[in-house]
């Protein structure tokens, strides 16, 4: 079965607003979407535009940590990094996110942790994937993770359709 988007437009909430809501349905069964999630191989053929991301580290257990290295330069170290909170495979992933960047004269700047929460149902022969992010303490930031999340999902299709 191809995984083909059903759908173009992933956002769904207003953008700037919480919590952040990005939806799609794709083409193909909740455990190959849930694997495209949570299996680093699959990540780095989605998550961010090709290159862009230098390493992906997964623990996949509640408790367990995640964390996706972003091609850096000598001015900065950049991440994504978080806490696994609630997993029920295929249907449901929760976890914290945090983005850090350490500066090349040591400063390192965070955001609060926010938190994602993903189902994936079964819709006939596709998937409904219902993202929702929320506890992100700026509309600046809500501005630009929702289109990074909507960004994710489009490129996802692409990826899932191989």
């Amino acid at each position: 079965m191809t995984a083909q988007p059903l759908e173009s437009d992933f956002l769904k909430s207003a953008p700037g607003q919480e919590p952040i809501l990005v939806e799609g349905l794709f083409r193909a069964t909740p455990a190959r979407v849930f694997q495209a999630f949570t299996v680093p191989e699959e990540i780095n053929g989605w998550f961010l535009p090709a290159g862009r991301l230098a390493d992906v580290e997964i623990d996949l257990k509640v408790g367990g940590l995640w964390r996706f290295v972003l091609q850096n330069d000598h001015e900065k170290q950049e991440r994504l990094e978080g806490e696994y909170l609630e997993i029920a495979a295929p249907n449901l992933l929760k976890f914290s996110w945090r983005h850090v960047v350490e500066l090349a004269d040591g400063t390192r700047q965070e955001t609060d942790r926010s938190f994602v929460s993903i189902s994936f149902k079964a819709a006939g022969s596709a998937t409904q994937v219902r993202l929702r992010h929320e506890a992100i303490k700026t509309e600046d930031a809500r501005l630009g993770v929702g289109t990074g999340w909507a960004d994710c999902l489009h490129r996802m299709t692409g990826f899932l359709a191989k």
